[in-house]
């Protein structure tokens, strides 16, 4: 017997003759995936048909529920607050911020205001004269700004952060230390005479010529007021702040200026200073010993030799520190001057933000446009304007993309044949889906989901250029219908044709939807607030308004069609601490320790040791307010030792002993016990009757052996350095108040705050011997300043190296955990990789369980998450060559580019799925049915994208319009071009194919009945045919759903393999699918 030759493919151009029934055979055993997905089609056809046959009332309550949501926007709250935005609630930080504004009210003691001056020729040294002269010029024109607030004039004198103001007896040497202690501000001006220029506080003296900075001399002034006044503690506080001179012996930058004082080095001599060399130190306020300002916080781009001296720099900067709102309304509560003002903590934050709005406008308009250099002001004030005026929405950016988004839709979907334009289909698509979008966003804010930058720079646009997509997927539901299809047939009702589209494309809806929704759910896991609203405002959006845009679209399509038809009869018509590698800047540590220790030596040496933290200068050592503290407590014990010795200081009296002698007295009689306060006899143990002058507590054993070692036992602090535990308190009280110089340079902030105890040598009272213990503490904190913080990487390893030290001082008992803004704003990004690859995994596996459970494929959907996980790593690396940083948006932008990758790839791999024929037939007849309505979707989100491209901000323009238009043209490329060969190549197989067989004769049956075997003859084969074949189909038809459309047996369609290629099975039998 003669074997029959194999079976084989018809070409693509053979076209049979019509029939009455379509000729398919199962696949295998995929029976029960068509089954599913027919009966979720015919759902889908029941809803269509349901909401056709109730448009008005859809759309009536549609529209009434979108304009209701709508009004929602009203309550919409902008948040602008930088940590609100950028600290999670509850984390670490959060928790570390509540408890340090819990025990401190506010955490800045003080804000800064920064001059930057650098040369407008890149690389160019700036360490000149001719430099530093125009610095002083915008640094001294910043420095006089005065602004009239509420009837009162406030310049920088008023308002200035003041570093430990004394408190002295003598009335008049009280006023004038009031009105000329300078103001803090680290400038490189202070290594010269000229720094003195920038305080702007002066006292007058009958006799005298105004007192200024410029032309004071402390020593000098000291002695001629001497013999008026009592002014010995004053002289000693001068001299252990190490005053000296102040300004007036430091050389001039200009000597040839007029005012330079005689007493500056160079004033004879007339050159003009080494300015690398005066500054190779760094610089000192108006006190050496707690005003040291170190190169890092002055200078930006240094440059040494090989010894470490300092050579050139690229960068100058100065920074004025302003009182916090709460210290300046403190400051003038109940003063004369704000008495008949109301005044209160926000007229306070006013005046600051006023001031520091005309600092930065005035600093930027001192020099002149032809100058060799530019400066650049910053203020806190300054970064809230740039997130309000980033925050603020563009109307006519939103409504200029709107009406082209509307334009292109009309353009593309009209026709010149009438009868099957869209183009009203389009443009109502396109004015439901920016309903939608305003009445998902109105949703969001009704839910308390607050707004922010991200939000209305981007929202807007994105939400409509991926909504648009499904207007475009609906549209060519209708265009696209073949001859002889369900949509071409004039006796079908529009409720049929609705539910008919509805069911072709229901299910690339469904799947897109969940997809974007689950991909800005999945970006929502990074723990940043402002991205997290940024990810859950569009999830939401799409999940209340693209459901419900789906239902008004397709009841809005009818009234589209009809206007066609009417238009057919007239004829067609054409139709984004300041701390860095260059500026440095101050971070505290806080403590919660009953000890009052925020840090023990150790562990402060330890945060000296990190490699960011910037080391003490070489001849100091680590110092923290217990370093201040203990140093100060050897100091006056030095001086008692000294008084005891000499006689000056008894059992009895110290009234002839110094200043620092009789502290040191009335804290060596405390008891602390509350009965007996006072103990005499603890007064100079071992002392009497020694010859020594020394002070053993300071200097040590072995130094001075004719000292008894018994002799140490009542020291304010013993040998080991430690302060016996009875004096703790007390002693801490006195030092708050007698040394606030030392106090302010530590930036200790005791909560609670230590009692005001005013020391009077002459005052012998009980009362005055008596002084009050401070309370326990309960927080304190020291500075430290960080370094070469340029990339995520340093701050993630700066911040990594100050919580292990923290830990280490938690397992000596000192609960200690770091603050600033490093600690603030880049505590996220220790987990920011890990919480990336956990988003992108979770998302991956959900995208590919929500394909096989709707496509009832694995395979495809295995290949569609193949697909899009390489998207994900293509534009990861092109992120790195467009110079994105991996940062927490480029992460949201990664997570959410699995979701937008769906709406390019999905409908492809349904229309491969659903077609007949060989692999390589099916992915062509795929993609020649998905091509025009992807394309569509892919220019409708560039359309969306390019308004991004108009945005003042170049953070906008980088990080979300440069990926957001990269990742569509790389969804174009893979949905297009890389996914159909992928699918050619390892597609899964057809659920129905199409075979024919060899035979003699034509075989005629009669029709079967139902769904099985179907023969016929096909007499109308190709000439290079030579065989008369015929084609058997086994079709699967399951019981029709309430509702469904079913076509009469006389009235069955012809069918087409041009039908069937890309139909998906339904009730009713198979119809080809838009997508």
């Amino acid at each position: 017997m003669t074997r029959s030759p194999p079976l084989r493919e018809l070409p693509p151009s053979y076209t049979p003759p019509p029939r009455t029934a379509a000729p398919q055979i199962l696949a295998g055993s995929l029976k029960a995936p068509l089954w599913l997905r027919a009966y979720f089609q015919g759902l889908l056809f029941s809803l269509g048909c349901g909401i056709q046959r109730h448009c008005g009332k859809v759309l009536f309550l549609g529209l009434l529920a979108f304009g209701a949501l709508a009004l929602g926007l009203r309550m919409a709250i902008i948040e602008t607050n930088l940590e609100q935005l950028w600290v999670e609630v509850g984390s670490r930080v959060s928790q570390e911020l509540h408890y340090t504004k819990e025990k401190l009210g506010e955490e800045a003691a003080y804000t800064s205001q920064m001059l930057i001056q650098t040369a407008r020729q890149e690389g160019e040294n700036i360490l000149t004269p001719e430099a530093l002269g125009l610095h002083l010029q915008a640094a001294l024109t910043a420095s006089k700004v005065q602004v009239s607030l509420y009837g009162k004039s406030w310049d920088l004198n008023k308002i200035c952060y003041k570093s430990g103001v004394p408190l002295i007896e003598n009335g008049m040497i009280e006023r004038m230390i009031e009105k000329l202690f300078p103001c803090v501000i680290l400038t490189p001006l202070d290594c010269f005479w000229e720094g003195a220029k920038l305080q702007g506080g002066s006292a007058y003296l009958p006799g005298r010529p105004d007192i200024q900075w410029t032309n004071l001399d402390p020593e000098q002034l000291l002695e001629e007021l001497g013999p008026f006044a009592s002014l010995e503690g004053f002289r000693e506080l001068l001299d252990k702040a190490q005053v000296g001179q102040a300004y007036v012996g430091r050389p001039c930058l200009h000597p040839d200026d007029l005012h330079c004082p005689p007493s500056a080095p160079n004033h004879h001599s007339r050159q003009a200073p080494n300015v690398a060399h005066e500054l190779s130190r760094g610089c000192h306020g108006f006190s050496h010993k707690f005003m040291h300002w170190q190169e890092e916080l002055l200078l930006g781009g240094m440059a040494r030799d090989p010894q470490g001296q300092l050579l050139r720099a690229e960068a100058l900067q100065s920074t004025f520190l302003l009182m916090s709102p709460r210290q300046l309304y403190e400051h003038f509560r109940g003063d004369y001057q704000t008495h008949d003002i109301g005044w209160s903590e926000e007229q306070a934050s006013t005046v600051l933000q006023a001031w520091q709005r005309r600092f930065v406008q005035l600093a930027q308009e001192a020099l002149p446009e032809n100058a060799s250099q530019q400066i650049h002001a910053f203020t806190s004030t300054t970064l809230d304007d740039i997130l309000h005026a980033f925050s603020e929405v563009s109307a006519a950016r939103v409504v200029g993309g709107y009406l082209l988004m509307l334009a292109y839709a009309c353009v593309t979907m009209l026709r010149w044949d009438c009868a099957q334009s869209q183009g009203a289909v389009g443009l109502a698509g396109v004015l439901l889906v920016a309903l939608a979008v305003a009445s998902g966003l109105g949703l969001c804010a009704l839910l308390g989901i607050t707004f922010n930058a991200a939000t209305t720079q981007v929202l807007p646009f994105l939400a409509l250029g991926i909504g648009v997509d499904d207007v475009f997927l609906l549209a060519h539901a209708f265009t696209e219908a073949l001859p002889g299809t369900p949509l071409q047939v004039p006796t079908v009702s529009w409720q049929e044709r609705m539910g008919e589209c509805l069911q072709r494309t229901g299910t690339n809806v469904v799947l897109t939807s969940i997809n974007n929704v689950a991909a800005f759910l999945m970006a929502a896991l990074v723990p940043i607030p402002a991205l997290r609203a940024f990810s859950l405002q569009p999830s939401s959006a799409w999940t209340y308004g693209g459901a419900t845009a789906s239902a008004l679209m397709c009841s809005a399509a009818s009234p589209g069609h009809r206007a066609g038809a009417l238009w057919r009869s007239s004829g067609p018509e054409p139709l984004r601490s300041h701390l860095g590698a260059r500026r440095p800047g101050p971070d505290g540590c806080g403590a919660s320790g009953h000890q009052g220790a925020c840090l023990p030596e150790r562990p402060a040496q330890r945060f000296s040791s990190l490699k960011a933290v910037l080391p003490p200068p070489a001849t100091q050592a680590p110092r923290t307010w217990l370093h201040y503290y203990r140093n100060w407590l050897q100091g006056i014990q030095a001086a008692f030792d000294q008084d005891w010795a000499s006689g000056r200081i008894t059992r009895h009296s110290y009234r002839n002993g110094s200043e620092d002698g009789a502290l040191a007295y009335k804290l060596l009689i405390q008891t602390g016990d509350a009965q007996e306060p006072l103990d005499f006899s603890q007064v100079g143990r071992g002392l009497e009757g020694s010859g020594s002058t020394g002070a053993a507590g300071l200097l040590g054993p072995g130094l001075q052996p004719s000292l008894p070692l018994q002799l140490t036992t009542r020291k304010l602090v013993d040998r080991e350095g430690l302060i016996p535990p009875e004096l703790f308190y007390m002693g801490l009280t006195v030092w708050v108040s007698s040394d606030p110089l030392g106090l302010a340079a530590s930036q200790a902030n005791f909560y609670p705050p230590p009692p005001e105890w005013l020391h009077d040598k002459y005052d012998t009272t009980g009362e005055n011997l008596r002084i009050p213990p401070a309370q326990p503490l309960e927080f304190a904190q020291f500075p430290f300043l960080l370094r070469g913080l340029q990339k995520t990487a340093d701050f993630v390893e700066a911040i990594e190296g100050a919580r292990a030290a923290c830990a280490e001082a938690g397992q000596a008992g000192v609960h200690a955990y770091p603050s600033g803004s490093p600690f603030l704003f880049w505590e996220q990004y220790l987990g920011l990789r890990r919480c990336f690859l956990l988003a992108v995994c979770i998302l991956l596996v959900c995208t590919f369980l929500v394909c096989a459970l709707l496509l009832l494929n694995p395979w495809t959907a295995g290949l569609i998450v193949l697909v899009l996980a390489m998207m994900t790593a293509e534009l990861f690396g092109i992120m790195g060559f467009l110079g994105i940083k991996l940062s927490a948006i480029p992460v949201v932008i990664l997570v959410a580019s699995v979701g937008i990758g769906v709406e390019f790839t999905v409908h492809v791999a349904l229309g491969f799925l659903t077609t007949q024929g060989s692999r390589n037939l099916r992915a062509a007849r795929a993609l020649e049915h998905t091509f025009a309505p992807v394309t569509d979707g892919a220019i409708s989100t560039l359309l969306g994208l390019l308004m991004l491209a108009g945005s003042h901000f170049d953070f906008i323009v980088r990080y979300f319009f440069a990926a957001l238009t990269v990742l569509t043209l790389l969804g174009l490329l893979h949905g297009l071009v890389l996914l159909p060969v992928l699918l050619s190549i390892l597609g899964p197989p057809p659920e129905v194919i199409q075979m024919y067989k060899e035979s003699p004769e034509v075989l005629s049956p009669p029709a079967p009945q139902g769904g099985g075997l179907r023969w016929g003859a096909s007499p109308s084969l190709p000439q290079s045919f030579a065989r008369v074949t015929t084609s058997m189909t086994v079709a699967i038809h399951p019981p029709p759903l309430p509702g469904a459309y079913v076509h009469p047996a006389s009235d069955e369609p012809p069918w087409s393999p041009a039908a069937t290629s890309s139909g998906n099975l339904s009730s009713r039998g198979p119809g080809p699918a838009t997508g």
